[in-house]
């Protein structure tokens, strides 16, 4: 260590001077990679998260006109479920009207409609199912054709749960009968009785 300084004291105070500035400047030079680097790396890493965040949260035209194209068409399916499953309370209304629209159906198929008869009305979990008996007669098929129309004329809301396909004494005419349950919504009145 007397060497080192005794060397020193030999050099010109300038040229120590200037030793010691290229040292200090060497020091920040290194304290620059180990210590603050990687901090600030983390920094623009932030500043280009929030860049890409900020430019991905504004919504865009199409995403504006997506989201009121979407909401126009769930109005329009709440409002055909809600028109769906308004059905008549009582019994003698709801088979009034399942028997005019049946036959009506039935009528522009080609089919005779023969029977309606209400069945029992049970609860289903929301819901109250109202079951009926229905028969037809026809050829084979018209019959098809009635009954795969049954989506458009009773709703959605309307299901086959019974289905029985017979020839009937007629040439070349066949006789249907079919449970149909009917679906509608029990209200919270009566969800709670």
């Amino acid at each position: 260590m007397e060497k080192i300084i005794a060397t020193l004291a030999k050099l010109d105070h300038r040229l120590v001077l200037l030793i010691m500035l290229i040292m200090l400047g060497f020091l920040t030079f290194e304290a620059y990679f180990l210590l603050l680097r990687k901090p600030y790396a983390e920094y623009q890493k932030i500043l280009a998260t929030q860049s890409t965040l900020t430019s991905a949260l504004k919504p865009s035209s199409t995403q504006t006109s997506e989201i009121s194209l979407l909401a126009a068409q769930l109005k329009q399916l709440s409002a055909k479920l809600n028109s769906e499953l308004r059905l008549p309370v009582s019994n003698d209304k709801m088979t009034a009207s399942l028997i005019s629209v049946l036959d009506s159906s039935a009528t522009s198929n080609g089919v005779t409609l023969t029977g309606v008869r209400p069945l029992e009305r049970k609860p289903v979990s929301a819901f109250e199912e109202v079951s009926f008996e229905v028969s037809a007669r026809g050829s084979y098929l018209p019959l098809c054709k009635w009954m795969l129309e049954f989506e458009n004329t009773l709703g959605l809301s309307a299901a086959i749960t019974e289905f029985d396909i017979k020839t009937a004494s007629e040439e070349k005419q066949v006789s249907v009968m079919l449970k149909i349950a009917l679906y509608r919504p029990v209200s919270a009145t009566e969800v709670s009785q």
